[in-house]
């Protein structure tokens, strides 16, 4: 209710930000694709606005693909010193789903007050149209859960 029906949890995923990495999606394209054909799948791809000539880009992957990911990133600091990486890994996506948040205001901040209140801070989000992917650390899942089922109704 309130924008959301469906709530869906996934454990054991991993965030990696790669910072200053070079602006141009030429980059980017070569190293997801790379990603793309040893069979990783990676979602809540979030980039940063340019400070300069580089941007952060911050994604999800299975805790299980870290080690791909990792030789990859290796693989693409070879070409660009300058490019670093975050990782953090035993995380958890919580996805809120709603055809109705097309049109509801306020599922996003009813969605955050519910993780502060849950004392949850937030990883990555992104967003959608009908869509909330939310990072969490592991050990915030039942609470998180808990907070934002009795906030939706679910």
């Amino acid at each position: 209710m309130y924008g959301v029906s469906k709530l869906d949890i996934c454990e054991d995923v991993a965030v990696v930000t790669l910072n200053k990495m070079p602006l141009g999606l030429g980059v980017s394209a070569d190293f997801f694709t790379g990603l793309g054909q040893v069979g990783i799948v990676i979602d809540m791809v979030s980039q940063t606005s340019p400070v300069g000539e580089r941007v952060s880009v911050a994604f999800t992957c299975l805790d299980a693909d870290l080690c791909g990911v990792l030789d990859a990133a290796k693989k693409l600091r070879q070409s660009y010193p300058e490019i670093s990486s975050l990782v953090s890994s035993g995380n958890v996506k919580i996805q809120l789903f709603g055809e109705e948040m097309r049109t509801a205001s306020g599922v996003f901040a009813r969605a955050l007050s519910a993780l502060a209140q849950a004392g949850v801070e937030p990883q990555l989000i992104t967003t959608s149209e009908i869509d909330i992917s939310l990072l969490i650390p592991a050990p915030g899942l039942p609470g998180a859960k808990l907070a934002l089922r009795e906030a939706f109704g679910l």
